[in-house]
């Protein structure tokens, strides 16, 4: 150690301005200086590690260290050793700091303020209520009934009656020239007598509808309502004969329900309806059915809860339709490409 002491003093003497130095001599000071910078280097390693000395270390020695990388390195004095290297860390200390602790290159976490898709805040449509606000409705209303007098109660389902199905709606829109054609309104109301067993009415128009091309008093439609033992015989044969034979039939969806517990359903065409196979090859045109059922529920719950009792099958909910907003110049593009086309 003396020997290499004075060698780094004579490296690292200083020299004077005069004096001069041959050449090549810089460059075997500054090997000398390395060298001695190893030495020493090897002094101190062998000195703090020198409990680690003996054979070469296995591989699962190496690999035994937790959260540790292990190296089999030789030593100055001929001997093995083992390096050990601090773990790799998991994040930056600012992100550490932060109170954000992820090992890198892991799998995305979710953050514990996300709420989830199914507990997110829907938006409501116009006039669409919650359950609690549905049930608010129905208390304010009950508490409204109970200060009124006798005779001034009005009439009507009363929210602590009985639930009951209390009206079938059944009902063919038209378009303006379908309605005006004589033939195809006979048609369709042959097929709602057959259906309900009660003859139909043919619906006039009550408003202007310059979209649909009616006017006030032109026919745009033929509809029945149905009541008491008619009603319920058409609900049994709904439930036995008339849904088994919709084509890829999985189910009513529940959110058909509206607020007040009615349920509302459209079939696509007279298929379902064994009533109308003598009528096919007299058929002017295929239409569809607008089928409403209304009960005295008021809630959307209590009419689910109604018709499952009764036997209606009921499947999945029917997914909610996003809304995207298309800006006015991405309209006008799409306009010029048909134009173009």
């Amino acid at each position: 150690m003396a020997s290499m002491a004075t060698m780094a003093a004579s490296v690292h003497q200083p020299q004077g301005r005069n004096q001069r130095t041959p050449r090549g001599a810089s460059s075997n000071k500054s090997r000398l200086g390395l060298a001695t910078l190893g030495l020493a280097t090897a002094a101190v390693w062998v000195g703090l590690r020198g409990h680690l000395t003996g054979p070469p270390a296995p591989l699962a020695l190496a690999e035994s260290a937790s959260s540790e990388l292990a190296f089999v390195v030789p030593l100055a004095s001929g001997n093995w050793g083992i390096l050990q290297c601090p773990s790799v860390r998991s994040s930056s200390q600012v992100a550490r700091l932060a109170g954000y602790d992820a090992v890198p290159g892991g799998k995305p976490v979710a953050d514990e303020d996300e709420v989830p898709m199914e507990q997110k805040k829907v938006r409501l449509r116009p006039g669409e209520e919650t359950e609690s606000m549905q049930f608010d409705r129905v208390a304010k209303k009950i508490r409204w009934l109970k200060q009124l007098k006798g005779k001034f109660v009005p009439v009507g389902a009363k929210p602590w009656n009985k639930h009951a199905f209390t009206k079938v709606c059944m009902q063919v829109r038209l378009m303006p020239k379908q309605a005006a054609n004589t033939k195809i309104i006979n048609q369709v109301t042959e097929e709602l007598r057959r259906i309900t067993g009660m003859h139909p009415r043919v619906v006039k128009a009550k408003h202007n509808v310059a979209k649909l091309g009616w006017r006030i008093g032109d026919n745009c439609g033929v509809a029945v309502s149905l009541f008491g033992p008619k009603m319920y015989d058409f609900l049994e044969r709904m439930n036995t004969i008339i849904l088994p034979r919709v084509r890829d039939f999985e189910g009513i969806y529940p959110n058909s329900i509206d607020n007040f517990g009615n349920f509302w359903m459209s079939l696509d065409s007279q298929e379902p309806f064994k009533e109308l196979d003598e009528l096919i090859d007299q058929r002017e045109l295929v239409h569809s059915f607008d089928i409403g059922i209304l009960n005295n529920c008021m809630t959307q719950p209590d009419g689910l809860a109604l018709m499952q009792g009764y036997g209606f099958p009921f499947g999945e909910t029917r997914p909610r339709k996003v809304k995207t907003k298309v800006k006015s110049f991405e309209k006008k593009k799409v306009e010029v490409k048909k134009r173009v086309r």
